[in-house]
């Protein structure tokens, strides 16, 4: 009886898990899409009398969004795992085949390779997926992306110091 409560237990904690990855997930990712529309609304609505602004917004939505896609993959990679977990504990009689929190990254990753083979996920996806990237650290990664835009923005304003101008082959749009 107690084996069966535990596997119970197990299981809900499976679905919770699977379910908050979910919800992290599309709310992270509503976040970098505002994000991305703001900047690409700044650029089409001003009047690029500075052509190094609009490379450095360009430069900035771009760096954004391989933020945005080593966000997804690693969030993907944890609902994958959840997801197994779960089809395991459906298939099982008992709590013990299935055991959900372990130090063992191999058998992570062979859980997540396995399923996502078993469904045909194409080899870039498997590979971003795989890739496991830190979803805590991406909005890291993105303050330290915007801040060198800015020093670089800032340093542009310096143009009448020659190894400070603005290159030759930026030219705007």
């Amino acid at each position: 009886m107690k084996k069966e409560k535990m596997q119970i237990q197990n299981f809900e904690i499976a679905l919770r898990m699977r379910d908050f990855e979910i919800a992290q997930l599309a709310q992270r990712n509503n976040f970098f899409m505002i994000f991305q529309g703001v900047l690409f609304a700044g650029l089409i609505q001003s009047s690029h009398p500075k052509p190094v602004v609009s490379l450095l917004v360009c430069v900035a939505g771009l760096i954004v969004s391989v933020f945005q896609v080593g966000m997804a993959s690693g969030a993907k990679f944890w609902q994958e795992y959840w997801e197994q977990k779960l089809s395991e504990f459906e298939a099982s009689e008992r709590a013990s085949d299935a055991i959900l929190f372990h130090d063992k990254n191999c058998e992570y990753d062979a859980t997540v390779r396995s399923r996502l083979s078993s469904r045909q996920v194409g080899s870039i996806t498997t590979r971003l997926v795989m890739s496991r990237f830190s979803v805590s650290r991406i909005p890291i990664y993105t303050g330290v992306a915007l801040a060198i835009i800015w020093l670089l923005l800032v340093l542009c304003t310096l143009r009448g110091y020659s190894p400070l101008s603005v290159p030759s082959f930026v030219v705007g749009f």
